[in-house]
């Protein structure tokens, strides 16, 4: 079977997790013994993402022009914005036409990695991982354009695609919610995963806490400030240590400076928290260390549809304290974390301080995530994609 991968519409210069979600998914095919071939679509201007892929035996890279495509855009979004749904999928069939005609010409079906399926004629089966919709639960975190956009080409990707892939059963739920087109059998529940060899054959390099001026201890939080990340709670928690317990706990924080940036830090220079460390985006082999440095790895996440800072502080050997979104208990049930309110700051700063020098206790959730990891490698998740493609391919 030919195995399409629609990346036309990775950014390189995002910061979130859809891109490396895809690349380490790709990893996990490439490290499939299968007969398999897949065919990874892009375009000249984000095809060097790719290029750890342009020798791959299993991988071919196939480039698709996709001119003009700033007026394209801007059609399609004006089009949007006047929540003319049948309009902007004719103007997005029409302007990107080259895409699906390509793709249905040499492969036998097409995977789209990044949450909405584009444009909507294809000729054959498509898969597609709507990864949330956070849109429906916090609508408070988009502006009224990105709320447009989104109730237009959501629905239509909800209505046009053959099978969705959700990487928690509470994701396969929200969308069967919130699309009433789709059925059960459409949606396959596939958890993310993690490269564990990159964290574990890695050993531990000093120099990293040096480099940033980090102190010996101290809390991680890798996540791009975004509202839904919740970084508000974790400060307030820690501020609530020092005024009821007198202990300064350090947080380093590592992401892109997005969204919710302004509020993190007005409070933090309000209430003059100089424990905390934003380092900013980070190289990934930094990331690896502060991973491995810190005590404890946290995320107060609101909503999402998998965590995988979570994924990558086990494989690294890291305790994980992590809100208790319906996703993270779902994944607690295979993997030993500490779980919190996730608006309850008074709540965790007492977990931080139970947990803060239990050594024993925390000794036994690394040793018990170590050894259970293995059950969300990206060969694993890869495995489970071949059986869904295969269903859709019988």
């Amino acid at each position: 079977m030919k195995i399409g991968i629609n990346c036309t519409a990775i950014d390189p210069s995002y910061s979130g997790g859809v891109n490396s979600y895809t690349v380490g998914l790709l990893r996990g095919f490439a490290s499939l013994d299968v007969s398999d071939r897949f065919q990874l679509y892009v375009l000249p201007k984000n095809r060097d993402f790719f290029r750890d892929f342009e020798n791959n035996d299993k991988i071919e890279l196939i480039e698709i022009s996709d001119k003009n495509n700033f007026f394209k855009k801007v059609v399609r979004h004006s089009i949007a914005l006047c929540k003319q749904k049948d309009l902007y999928k004719n103007a997005s069939n029409f302007f990107h036409g080259n895409i699906p005609d390509t793709i249905s010409r040499i492969s036998d079906i097409v995977y789209t990695p990044t949450t909405i399926l584009f444009p909507y004629n294809y000729s054959i089966p498509t898969i597609l991982s709507m990864h949330d919709i956070q849109q429906y639960h916090y609508p408070e975190f988009f502006s009224k354009r990105e709320l447009l956009m989104r109730e237009v080409s959501f629905s239509l990707s909800a209505k046009y695609i053959s099978f969705l892939q959700a990487s928690s059963t509470f994701i396969k739920d929200d969308l069967l919610t919130h699309f009433k087109n789709l059925n059960q059998d459409q949606i396959e529940v596939i958890p993310e995963g993690v490269d564990t060899s990159i964290f574990q054959k890695v050993s531990t390099d000093d120099s990293v806490r040096e480099k940033y001026g980090l102190p010996k201890e101290f809390l991680f939080f890798p996540a791009q400030l975004w509202p839904h990340k919740n970084h508000i709670t974790v400060l307030k928690a820690l501020n609530r240590i020092v005024g009821k317990y007198g202990k300064s706990i350090p947080l380093v924080l590592s992401g892109a400076s997005d969204g919710a940036s302004k509020e993190i830090f007005r409070y933090i220079k309000a209430e003059d928290l100089t424990q905390v460390y934003y380092l900013g985006k980070v190289p990934f082999k930094d990331l690896i260390q502060l991973y491995k440095l810190a005590k404890f790895m946290i995320t107060g996440v609101l909503y999402e549809s998998s965590s995988l800072c979570i994924l990558e502080a086990a494989a690294a050997g890291t305790p994980v304290i992590a809100s208790k979104t319906a996703p993270n208990v779902e994944m607690g049930k295979n993997l030993r974390l500490n779980l919190f309110d996730p608006l309850d700051e008074v709540a965790l700063s007492a977990l931080i301080m139970e947990l803060w020098d239990d050594e024993a206790n925390v000794a036994e959730q690394v040793s018990y995530n170590l050894d259970h990891i293995h059950q969300y490698s990206w060969s694993e998740a890869a495995s489970k994609y071949m059986n869904l493609f295969h269903r859709v391919m019988p």
